[in-house]
């Protein structure tokens, strides 16, 4: 495969336009990588996101309000299949750098395990093994969305986030279960009498804000429905799942890239 750029980091958000320039900032100020393309994918929000990105230089791809799963998407969609970056790391908005040269320990964690998740500080009662560095990743029952990484192979061969999830949680879950299946990321352990798939977690340089969370248990619930449904069904999935879902994803990547690939580089400290 033809080499695309080192990294490609993409912010999800939605209506949190004054966190989502902080987290932008801090990326911008303390990444090191110089072969990094960044992007904000942004779910339709209506307090003005996307323009004052825009009007930050910073390469917005947005349409209607999906969902996490669409949205996610819509970045990874860019980043690995456009873009051809060798690591695609997604940060939620209020998931932000907090050392220098903090994307350093991502990449080399992707190299090695292709799919690696955050250790969040609130999911200690899910930690089995591991310090959370990345030659030696926590292994963990829970999962967090925060921040994670794919690389270029894991996103090819598994895909990309089923859409019949909409709203709060869960399509993480599946997604990273169904890129173990067709080989990258997670360990199957046997635990207590039982073998279980544990992902891979790291630190990673990374501080979570609180900014209030989007949960929504009918949400959380009607996806657990939808995990059970489609849990063990083929490995690769586009990013729609219809002609027409296809024609408006299509939509909103043409009009992102109207901005021109040179407004989807980052340059490290500035």
């Amino acid at each position: 495969m033809t080499r695309g750029p080192k990294l490609g980091i993409g912010i999800i958000t939605f209506n949190r336009r004054d966190l989502l320039a902080e987290t932008v900032e801090r990326v911008r100020a303390l990444t090191r990588q110089p072969d990094t393309r960044l992007l904000v994918a942004d779910d339709g929000s209506t307090d003005g996101t996307a323009d004052l990105m825009r009007q930050r230089g910073v390469a917005v791809v947005t349409g209607a309000n999906m969902g996490v799963a669409w949205n996610k998407n819509r970045a990874l969609f860019l980043l690995h299949h456009v873009f051809a970056c060798e690591t695609v790391l997604l940060l939620e908005d209020d998931a932000q750098p907090a050392v220098d040269g903090w994307e350093a320990d991502w990449l080399r964690a992707t190299t090695l395990w292709h799919h690696v998740n955050y250790v969040a500080p609130w999911m200690q009662w899910g930690l089995v093994a591991g310090s959370g560095t990345p030659e030696d990743p926590i292994l963990s029952w829970g999962l967090t969305a925060q921040c994670c990484t794919w690389s270029r192979d894991a996103l090819t061969w598994g895909g990309y986030f089923d859409t019949r999830f909409r709203g709060f949680g869960i399509g993480h879950v599946e997604h990273t279960h169904r890129l173990h299946r067709v080989g990258y990321g997670g360990r199957m352990v046997r635990y207590q009498d039982q073998d279980i798939l544990l992902s891979q977690a790291i630190h990673g340089g990374i501080t979570v804000r609180d900014a209030g969370s989007a949960f929504n248990q009918e949400q959380r619930d009607r996806n657990w429905e939808v995990y059970r449904a489609i849990h063990g069904q083929e490995g690769y999935r586009a990013p729609w799942r219809t002609d027409a879902e296809m024609r408006q994803f299509r939509s909103e990547i043409e009009m992102a890239l109207q901005a021109g690939e040179a407004a989807f580089a980052l340059r490290p400290g500035t």
